[in-house]
């Protein structure tokens, strides 16, 4: 059976994206909305996942996109307007700033785009641009759209027992067969039942799902949260028009980690089903697992506002979730010089990769065979585990077993280096040279030791100052590589 991750990005190459997808959002640059000073996302997929730390604008995002079109059907699904989501008030008196407004992309059927704005006028205080926006179904659903029927405690669950069904139907195939799926447990029926109350002062219909399983018949006044809400969700995304924009607000909450798994896989089936595009917010790893690697936007928090960052795994996105401490990938390398060369290599080109491993060399260092034999016996563990050898030894890729730039030691490496010679006789006033001709004989593993004593500073200033230099002066694709090869062996 092909990987339909596959299929639904052959599907949004350029040729065919538009009978596809229609004229979907393929680029959003949001200017002046909450934490999004100036934050411009690349549509890549037609799945987006937005995640990232609590307050990095993934929910400004949800609800700007939701603003994107105007509805075709607005009797059955209402479109939305910024005022929706961003009410300005006595606690709230700047939700956007004065020159606020937001960019849209759509795909054109020429395999061009075309470019609406929607944009703040600080005379009036309105919004200009929704004339302009094209036609498409949005189905917006946000983590309190559905409450169980108990919590409500509507006349459902009030007068439970003077309901009368009026009709019932069975719901779809895909709801019954994706509900059983993601919850892992087989339904003998799910139908969709309408109910009424009839007294003499009040007459009240509604619509109640129930369910047969295992023998039992029950309804959703007996459903937990997440069984009821991924039958409300499951349900609502399979009655929408082919081509809609669904926009969902943790998907995920309620759910065990294999149901957040097969949800993924759900909403990779619809899209490929339907031609939806999604776009969602999520904290699951195991959700994104299940979704194409271009689908994942992690929002990253700078100085200068929200950066988008892609390329990004998603045990990658679990160990920054969790500020570190769950590490993506334990690294072994031989000693303390291999340790400080690999994190300003990794500092140099992707300083957020370097926050979600662990570099271990061991309190007296590891030598390269122990390091070859402990990552093949891990590997076999499913633990996250890869080794960088020094660079006078062989790497062996499909092992995870790589290793460091150069064909020397470390040691033997940043001694050589020109740079890295020039600043200690510039900055500490030693002649290479002569102080070479001291260390003689003396196991390379402790030169920075008698560099220490020799200028009277402390060696590991002096070895992260050198590996530092190094680090900078390595060609860009030696660079790379080594990140690349340590990224894959996350996965």
């Amino acid at each position: 059976m092909p990987d339909l991750r596959n299929a639904i990005q052959n599907k949004y190459g350029l040729q065919s994206r538009f009978p596809n997808y229609g004229d979907l959002i393929t680029r959003v640059n949001i200017l002046g909305f909450r934490c999004h000073t100036n934050t411009l996302v690349e549509i890549k997929s037609p799945i987006t996942a937005f995640c990232g730390i609590n307050g990095t604008g993934k929910s400004t995002l949800l609800q700007l996109a939701a603003t994107a079109y105007q509805s075709p059907d607005n009797d059955s699904f209402p479109h939305f307007n910024i005022s929706d989501f961003m009410v300005v008030g006595t606690l709230d008196p700047t939700p956007f700033t004065n020159n606020a407004k937001v960019e849209y992309q759509y795909w054109q059927e020429d395999r061009d785009t075309k470019t609406m704005t929607l944009s703040r006028n600080d005379h009036s205080s309105r919004w200009s641009g929704y004339g302009r926006r094209p036609n498409r179904i949005v189905f917006f659903t946000g983590v309190g759209h559905y409450l169980p029927k108990i919590e409500q405690r509507d006349f459902v669950v009030q007068y439970a027992k003077h309901l009368d069904i009026s009709h019932t139907t069975p719901v779809s195939n895909e709801v019954r067969t994706w509900t059983s799926t993601i919850l892992s447990c087989r339904y003998d029926e799910i139908v969709s039942n309408t109910v009424d109350y009839s007294r003499s002062t009040s007459h009240r219909i509604g619509e109640v799902v129930s369910a047969n399983r295992y023998g039992a018949t029950y309804s959703e006044a007996h459903m937990g949260y997440g069984e009821g809400r991924t039958l409300y969700l499951v349900s609502s995304i399979e009655k929408l028009p082919p081509q809609s924009l669904i926009l969902l607000e943790e998907p995920e909450t309620s759910l065990h980690p294999s149901a957040q798994h097969q949800l993924g896989k759900y909403l990779v089936d619809v899209v490929n089903r339907k031609g939806h595009q999604i776009m969602l917010t999520t904290h699951s790893m195991f959700l994104l697992t299940a979704l194409p690697s271009q689908s994942i936007v992690y929002l990253k928090r700078t100085t200068a506002g929200i950066e988008p960052v892609r390329d990004i795994t998603a045990v990658e996105i679990r160990s920054l979730l969790a500020d570190g401490h769950v590490k993506a990938l334990h690294v072994l390398v031989e000693d303390n010089c291999a340790q400080a060369i690999l994190r300003a290599i990794i500092r140099r080109a992707d300083p957020d990769f370097l926050r979600v491993i662990e570099i271990h060399c061991g309190e007296r260092g590891l030598s390269a065979d122990t390091i070859a034999v402990t990552v093949r016996s891990l590997k076999e563990t499913k633990i996250p585990i890869a080794g960088v050898r020094d660079g006078d030894m062989a790497a062996i890729a499909r092992d995870n077993i790589f290793k460091l730039p150069g064909n020397l030691p470390p040691e033997r490496e940043l001694f050589a280096h020109p740079l890295v010679r020039a600043h200690m006789e510039t900055a500490y006033g030693v002649r290479m040279f002569d102080f070479e001709t001291t260390i003689v004989g003396i196991d390379h593993h402790d030169w920075f030791s008698f560099l220490g004593q020799h200028v009277n500073h402390d060696p590991s200033v002096l070895l992260n100052e050198a590996a530092h230099i190094y680090a900078s002066s390595l060609p860009e694709n030696e660079i790379t590589t080594l990140i690349r090869l340590l990224k894959e062996a996350t996965q």
